[in-house]
């Protein structure tokens, strides 16, 4: 009888001792919000979510490079009471730019179009793009030309007389 009470009071003061531990368990909600505040510090994650479910976090959305993605993840694995972080960002490099490009062939271009005064030309990305009219024996030097700037494409739209 003292070993079935002993027995007793010891499976008590268990099922109290574990139940004290699971009260202070804290939400998936709570958790998802520490990460996205952690995550809203760096300008360089804008671009990424963290969903947590069952203290799991899953982050998704895109940075610029493998060492970003490394850092997002680190950074909300320490957030507390986080179990373990499923990282499914995608690295998209930062698209390149052509301005000086473009301004570099815009500049050459009124000069160049000046014997040519039925072909306009517009330039964005490095691409020249060519509309209006242009005689036969003219097109193959205005393209040489055109090459020489350097540009990434050139679209030849022009009609040819």
């Amino acid at each position: 009888m003292k070993l079935f009470r002993s027995l007793s009071m010891a499976l008590l003061v268990l099922a109290l001792g574990i139940g004290a531990t699971s009260c202070n368990n804290v939400s998936d909600a709570e958790v998802q919000s520490n990460a996205q505040q952690l995550l809203a510090s760096n300008p360089e994650l804008d671009n990424v979510l963290v969903t947590v479910e069952n203290q799991v976090a899953t982050l998704t959305g895109t940075v610029a490079d493998d060492a970003t993605k490394s850092y997002a993840e680190s950074t909300v694995a320490g957030v507390e009471n986080v179990k373990s972080v499923v990282n499914q960002i995608e690295v998209v490099p930062a698209a390149p730019d052509y301005t000086s490009l473009d301004e570099s062939i815009n500049a050459a271009l009124a000069d160049l179009l000046k014997e040519y005064n039925k072909v306009t030309a517009t330039v964005k990305d490095g691409v020249i793009q060519l509309k209006g009219e242009i005689k036969k024996s003219e097109q193959s030097g205005l393209l040489e030309k055109l090459n020489a700037l350097n540009p990434i494409q050139i679209v030849d739209s022009t009609t040819v007389k």
